[in-house]
């Protein structure tokens, strides 16, 4: 079976498509380059490039061609619509996805994130907490995240300050750009804008006590797996594709209320009028959340059971199960 498995540009999407096409080769198809040299084509990018492929290929329209495709509002604006009425199939992260994606008429298939082994490297380790002025025996929450609505960076710092008003955890703050001086000055907060590559974040998983994400929704939600992979305890919005991985056993949701997005340019940068109160997603309840946090600190002592429990609930989604979910998918719809 020969798929061609074409490659988003956006860093994470570039990360999960090229962690696809090693599992899609272990399981024993063959990668080709060219879509006319393909069975089936994996269009691994956002929606809105698909016209595009179609023009620089216009054999796609003779073959089979799967997008893969995360989304978190409630539901699909008009655009993402059409342009997914191009393709055969809709591969997705996680059941809320597949569930968003259901009105379209096309099948459509779970394929989770790989998700991958913890790592050990002390020495990195080490470097990581001095460059960031950090000793062994600080507790740490930590963030990988932007600044913008629906990662909610702010109501994780709201609730982290009411929390721990003046210390003694720390809350490491990954973004790209700095944080507003608000934010960064309070008690305990380490903002991080310097780019870690890939052994550095593993590092900042392995170092961080307890990662947080107050998301609005996501997809899937990578950091928050890699973090349950490394035997983190997470605290997170109860609400989207982390979802599928994540429960009362393994990790601490938060409870949270469902409201149309609130930011007019959010509604716009997802596809719907500035005015549309038609897309919802989750807004965390900040008193839990702070809660979730105060209790993590208190208690850390008696939650090994629940990060054992996070470290193995990731295993599910290791590189063989994966590619065999694909290659066998794949088997289905092309009888190969």
């Amino acid at each position: 079976m020969k798929i061609c498995f074409i490659l988003a540009t956006y860093q994470s999407h570039r990360r999960a498509g090229l962690d696809y096409r090693r599992a899609l080769a272990a399981a024993g198809a063959t990668l080709v380059e060219e879509p006319d040299n393909a069975d089936v084509v994996v269009i691994h990018d956002e929606p809105q490039t698909l016209l595009g492929y179609y023009r620089v290929y216009p054999g796609l329209r003779h073959h089979r061609v799967i997008a893969y495709t995360v989304w978190e509002p409630s539901c699909l604006n008009d655009d993402r619509r059409r342009w997914l009425g191009l393709v055969d199939e809709i591969w997705t992260a996680s059941t809320f996805c597949r569930d968003i994606h259901a009105g379209l008429g096309k099948p459509v298939t779970v394929i989770p994130h790989i998700v991958a082994p913890a790592t050990v490297d002390e020495a990195a380790d080490a470097r990581l907490r001095a460059s960031l002025g950090l000793t062994e025996g600080d507790f740490l929450f930590y963030t990988i995240s932007r600044q913008e609505e629906r990662k909610n960076l702010e109501a994780s710092l709201r609730a982290f300050h009411a929390a721990f008003p003046d210390g003694p955890a720390r809350y490491i703050v990954k973004t790209p750009l700095p944080l507003p001086p608000a934010l960064a000055g309070l008690p305990g907060v380490v903002n991080v804008t310097a780019r870690l590559d890939d052994d550095e974040i593993a590092a900042l998983h392995r170092i961080g006590h307890c990662y947080v994400s107050a998301h609005c929704a996501e997809g899937w939600g990578l950091p928050l797996s890699d973090a349950m992979a490394h035997g983190r305890l997470v605290i997170a919005t109860g609400y989207g594709g982390n979802m599928d991985f994540m429960d009362e056993g393994n990790s601490m949701p938060v409870r949270y209320r469902l409201e149309p997005i609130r930011r007019p340019e959010t509604r716009v940068r997802f596809g719907f009028a500035p005015d549309s109160t038609e897309a919802r997603w989750a807004y965390v309840d900040e008193d839990h959340l702070a809660a979730r946090m105060g209790g993590a600190f208190a208690d850390w002592a008696v939650r090994g059971p629940m990060r054992d429990a996070a470290r193995q609930a990731m295993t599910r989604y290791d590189e063989d199960t994966i590619g065999r979910r694909m290659v066998d998918r794949l088997r289905t719809i092309t009888g190969i």
